[in-house]
């Protein structure tokens, strides 16, 4: 576990999530773009290196549903999604794991 993973702001919900089929930053800049639009979320964090983004929410209001579809209107896929450090999504060919929040 990362040490970024442990710091949580209080009144804020942090998610960290992997997409697949990134290629570019146009890639990334789709996803900002989706994401941009849902109002829950405070602070988009790409790293284009890892290609893990970090996001804080408000308080309650994450989706992981709402976040899987932002990233497929995006034209991508979500590989796998942490909620507060907690691996909560994963998928992969054969396997799919999913606990709403």
């Amino acid at each position: 576990v990362c040490s970024s993973d442990l710091i949580f702001v209080f009144g804020q919900d942090r998610v960290k999530f992997i997409p697949a089929g990134l290629t570019c930053s146009m890639c990334s800049n789709a996803i900002h773009k989706s994401l941009s639009l849902d109002k829950s979320i405070l602070k988009i964090e790409p790293n284009l290196e890892t290609q893990e983004w970090i996001l804080e929410y408000k308080k309650g209001e994450f989706d992981s549903q709402s976040l899987i579809k932002r990233v497929e209107d995006a034209g991508f896929s979500v590989s796998k999604i942490y909620f507060n450090g907690e691996l909560i999504f994963y998928n992969t060919k054969n396997k799919i794991k999913n606990h709403k929040h």
